[in-house]
C-alpha cells in the first residue's frame, strides 16, 4: 500500500525543540564556507556513483543535460496533490529561486518500508548532490524505469547495484533493477524513480515540492511556507546554517539526570545488532538508537539523522559534554549530507550503532569527516 510521505521526520518544527538556525545575516551562497555549501555542490571532484550497465541504456527517453547546481532549502510534502495555485504561491515567496515538483510515497522494497520520490530526471538532477548530478548515465537509467537507491539503504540492506528488487505500491508489485547507489540529498528519502514509474506504482501525483531559496532568511521562509501549505503538509529543512547556533539557542539543555538515564538506556543495548531502519528495542540503526535512548529518558528527538542535527545547540567538539550527539558526513555520493550519529560518553569515547554486520558498541571518537556536535535542547 502506498502511503504519502508525511511521516514525523518531515513534520513542521516539533514540540520538543525549536531547531531555528540563526539565519538573519546568512551570507550569499557564493560567500558561504565549506560546511554551508549549497546541497548541489560538493568539495573536490568525487567520482560519480557507478551504475549497473551503461550499455543497457536504450536512449529512447530524452534526458536534459546537467545545467547548474540548485540548492535545496526545504522539502514539503502533502497527502494529496498540491494545487497549482499553491505551487505558484510558493514560487512567488520572497527569496524562492526555484521549485521542483515530485511525487512522494512510502512503499515497500523487498518487503521493507522505504520512502521514495518520483522525479523528472531532466530537472531533479540539478538539485542532486554533485557526484550524481553530473552523471548522464544515472538519470538516463532512472528515466528508463530503473530505481536509484540511497548509498545507505543500498549497502546496509545488501541491495546491490544490478540486482532486482520488488517494489510494492498501491497498484501491486513491480520489479525494478537497482541502477545505482546515489543519495538524493533529501533526508529520509531512500529511493528515486521516474514520475512515470511513480504513476505505475500508484503514488500521489505532485504531492511534494523541493524549494531552492539560497538567499532567503530560512525561518521567515518557513513561516510563509507553513501559511501557504496549511496544516496537512509536512515541511523539512534541508539547508544548513553557516554559523554555529548561539549559546542562548531557544530551549533548555536536557537535564544531567535525563542524560544519564538516556546513556544507561543506550548502554543496555550494547551487543545488539545494527539493522537498517530499526528503532529497537532488539536492533537499531544509528539514529534509531539515539531516538530510542532519549525516549527512555522521556525526551523526544526526531527519527532521521539529518533532523537530529537540528535538535539543539551546535558546539565545538572541544567543548563536548557527556550525552552530546556527534555527527559525521561519510556518504561519498553526497559529501555534504549528515549520514551518521553517535552518543558522546566523555573522555574521547562514544556509543554508536555503526553499520550492517556490526553491533551497538562503545568506541573511540573518530574525528575524520566529523560534521559537528549537538547538545539537545527541550523547548520551554
Amino acid at each position: 500500500m502506498v502511503v504519502a510521505v508525511a511521516f514525523g521526520a518531515l513534520g513542521a518544527g516539533p514540540a520538543w525543540a525549536d531547531p531555528t538556525p540563526r539565519v538573519a545575516d546568512r551570507p550569499p551562497v557564493s560567500h558561504q564556507g565549506p560546511s554551508a555549501r549549497p546541497s548541489g555542490e560538493s568539495p573536490g571532484d568525487g567520482a560519480s556513483p557507478e551504475v549497473a550497465d551503461p550499455d543497457a541504456l536504450s536512449g529512447d527517453v530524452d534526458v536534459a543535460p546537467f545545467r547548474a547546481a540548485l540548492s535545496r532549502e526545504y522539502f514539503a510534502v502533502a497527502p494529496t496533490t498540491l494545487p497549482r495555485r499553491t505551487l505558484q504561491r510558493i514560487a512567488d515567496l520572497d527569496g524562492v529561486a526555484a521549485v521542483e515538483v515530485v511525487d512522494a510515497a512510502r512503499v515497500t522494497i523487498d518487503g521493507e518500508p522505504t520512502s521514495v520520490l518520483g522525479v523528472d530526471p531532466s530537472t531533479f538532477r540539478n538539485y542532486a548532490p554533485a557526484p550524481s548530478a553530473r552523471s548522464d548515465e544515472i538519470w538516463q537509467g532512472v528515466a528508463e524505469g530503473r530505481i536509484a537507491l540511497s548509498n545507505d539503504v543500498g549497502k546496509q540492506r545488501d541491495l546491490d547495484v544490478g540486482s532486482t528488487v520488488t517494489v510494492a505500491g498501491g497498484r501491486g508489485e513491480v520489479d525494478k533493477e537497482v541502477w545505482t547507489h546515489a543519495t538524493s540529498g533529501v533526508a529520509g528519502i531512500d529511493g528515486l524513480v521516474s514520475r512515470s514509474a511513480a504513476r505505475e506504482l500508484g503514488f500521489p501525483r505532485g504531492n511534494g515540492v523541493i524549494i531552492s531559496a539560497p538567499d532567503a532568511d530560512l525561518w521567515e521562509l518557513r513561516d510563509r511556507l507553513q501559511e501557504v501549505l496549511g496544516d496537512d503538509a509536512g515541511l523539512q529543512l534541508l539547508a544548513e546554517d553557516p554559523e554555529p547556533r548561539p549559546s542562548d539557542a531557544e530551549g533548555d539543555p536536557v537535564a544531567d539526570s535525563a542524560i544519564e538515564e538516556m546513556i544507561a538506556a543506550a548502554e543496555s543495548r550494547l551487543g545488539l545488532p545494527y539493522v537498517w531502519g530499526a528503532e529497537g528495542p532488539d536492533s537499531f540503526d544509528c539514529s534509531g538508537l539515539v531516538q530510542w535512548a532519549f525516549a527512555e529518558a522521556g525526551v523526544a528527538v526526531p527519527r532521521v539523522t539529518h533532523d537530529q542535527w537540528w535538535a539543539g545547540e551546535h558546539v565545538d567538539f572541544a567543548d563536548a559534554r557527556r550525552g552530546d550527539l556527534i555527527f559525521w558526513r561519510t556518504d561519498p555520493t553526497a559529501p555534504d549530507y549528515i549520514s551518521h550519529v553517535a552518543i558522546y560518553l566523555g573522555d574521547g569515547m562514544m556509543l554508536e550503532a555503526p553499520r550492517s554486520g556490526d553491533v551497538v558498541k562503545v568506541t573511540e571518537v573518530r574525528t575524520d569527516r566529523m560534521a559537528g556536535v549537538v547538545r539537545v535542547r527541550i523547548a520551554d
